[in-house]
């Protein structure tokens, strides 16, 4: 195939891409993600049960999928991603709103769908395009495309909680109705279902731009057994590989430690606004204007690459996320959404900074396998710390005086953020020379 042929095919697909990302990472119902369970019928207890079962299915499925991408087709894993994507806003579609026999069985379906889902997207849409742009010899590339993906899909996330948590509010929808001389109003009973029915449409989108893509021909057609068979020999060759090559190893376990302490945060952010007086009409408006920091922060991510060490870079990320879980834990009311932002950039520089150098890092045949074990310990290591945190409430219960209200022990857990993450860091640098002595990461 000629030069122009390998641009052009490059090409569509980083518009392919760029597409596919942002309608299935920006999902109309993550504004009222809790609440629209709840309101279906389940309670708090069922609701952390699903949020296990959507974890433990990612992680068992993280990395066969990915060894599945590099065998029988990135491509092929995309379809399937937007397949599972459709089945599960479908799944909820159907169920009926009110507690039932049914419905918990019904969600978790939906969870392992969507665990699904994630595992097969993950790692397998950015080795296919890297290996066209590769193909075509525009892998110096790569960054700028990165940095566009984030920048879009941190504009649809915006506009995704926007419009999900405005279709989801009746005053907001029936003062629109009004507007426009509707003679009806709604009730909440009746918009339960609309963010879902808008991301099953995003799903259409996910799976047509799935099937635009395109990847070179392996030359070989196994059978399913062959297939799955050099899928753990795929598997265990690329976990060989992490273990004994010094970058990868370092920025997967750099990762796990800034990853789970932020999205640990993350999960509790509402608490936390709670905590430091904000009114709750702003919370949607919080996480919609902390998605566009991605305007600007994947830019400052790509100069940073090029100008510095993923030492130096990982290093300049982890002080911005010790300085945010300080801030933290002084839970400052109002000005304490400071601390915040800086946990919010960090993980966004987090996530290019392991994209790109594990991306450039990585034999072709085996990126996507690689990419996988990125999504697996980064889950499994968010899946810990969830458990210690649960740990620490239940021990700073023990430890008070009397009954203790809810927002004192979620401040006095907050404490004990930055000294952790200073723990974990000092544990990757510790690994590492384990491992590998003096020898240099590079």
């Amino acid at each position: 195939m000629d030069t122009a042929n390998l641009e052009t095919i490059a090409w569509r697909n980083v518009r392919s891409f760029t597409l596919f990302r942002m309608f299935f990472s920006a999902r109309f119902y993550y504004p009222v993600y809790a609440l629209l369970f709840l309101d279906y019928g389940l309670t708090l207890a069922q609701f952390g049960l699903l949020n296990g079962l959507w974890a433990v299915t990612i992680v068992l499925l993280e990395v066969p999928s990915g060894a599945l991408a590099d065998t029988v087709g990135r491509r092929n894993l995309l379809i399937l991603a937007g397949i599972c994507m459709l089945l599960e806003m479908f799944v909820l579609l159907l169920v009926p709103v009110g507690a039932s026999g049914w419905l918990f069985g019904f969600f978790a379906l939906n969870r392992v769908l969507s665990g699904a889902a994630e595992a097969a997207a993950s790692g397998a849409d950015e080795a296919l395009v890297y290996d066209s742009l590769k193909a075509a010899g525009l892998e110096d590339r790569w960054g700028h495309v990165l940095e566009r993906v984030q920048r879009d899909t941190s504009l649809a996330f915006f506009f995704a909680m926007m419009i999900g948590a405005a279709v989801y509010d009746p005053a907001m929808v029936n003062a629109v109705l009004q507007f426009v001389g509707a003679p009806f109003l709604v009730e909440q009973a009746q918009l339960v279902k609309l963010p879902i029915a808008l991301t099953f449409f995003s799903g259409g989108i996910v799976f047509w731009m799935a099937l635009r893509m395109r990847e070179a021909p392996t030359g070989s057609a196994l059978s399913v057994r062959a297939t799955l068979a050099q899928s753990w020999q795929q598997t265990g060759a690329a976990a060989r590989w992490i273990w004994a090559t010094p970058l990868p190893f370092a920025i997967i376990l750099a990762a796990m430690v800034i990853d789970s302490s932020v999205r640990q945060f993350l999960t509790l952010a509402s608490e936390y606004w709670n905590v430091i007086e904000l009114p709750i009409a702003s919370y949607g408006l919080i996480g919609a204007g902390m998605s566009l920091m991605g305007l600007f922060v994947p830019r400052l991510a790509r100069l940073l690459t090029e100008k510095g060490t993923p030492l130096k870079n990982f290093l300049l990320t982890g002080a911005a996320v010790f300085v945010g879980l300080l801030g933290l834990g002084l839970a400052v009311p109002i000005w304490g959404i400071l601390p915040a932002i800086l946990l919010y950039a960090s993980i966004q520089l987090t996530g290019f900074f392991v994209s790109r150098y594990l991306n450039e890092a990585a034999p072709s045949e085996q990126r996507a396998t690689v990419l996988s074990f990125r999504g697996l310990s980064t889950n499994s290591s968010y899946g810990a710390v969830s458990l210690l945190y649960s740990g620490l409430i239940l021990w700073i219960q023990s430890q008070a005086q009397g009954e203790a209200a809810q927002d004192a022990v979620f401040v006095d857990s907050l404490q004990y953020f930055a000294w952790y993450f200073v723990f974990t860091m000092l544990m990757v640098f510790v690994l590492y020379r384990l491992r590998f002595g003096k020898r240099k990461y590079q």
